[in-house]
């Protein structure tokens, strides 16, 4: 339990970041910061849920991937119906 709930934190981080990083390089203003932060996310996700739950670490790593790949599916989606998100 503990690695899925370090999973969804630094995974929603992380797909917050990009998200930011994608919406201004939408409007042509590219902001660097949130790409390069976007990228710590995983290592540092990683590292905490093995100092502290050593044995969640697949459930941590999977639920981050899931995450990731789940919210950018979703704003996939929203673009192509023409929501804005």
């Amino acid at each position: 339990m503990m690695g899925i709930l370090l999973g969804l934190l630094f995974g929603s981080v992380q797909l917050y970041l990009l998200l930011l990083a994608v919406n201004s390089l939408a409007k042509g203003q590219l902001k660097v910061w949130p790409l390069a932060l976007q990228f710590f996310c995983p290592m540092m996700g990683l590292l905490v849920c093995a100092l502290t739950a050593r044995e969640h670490l697949i459930p941590c790593a999977a639920t981050m991937s899931v995450l990731l790949i789940g919210g950018a599916a979703i704003k996939l989606i929203a673009v192509r119906k023409g929501k804005k998100g």
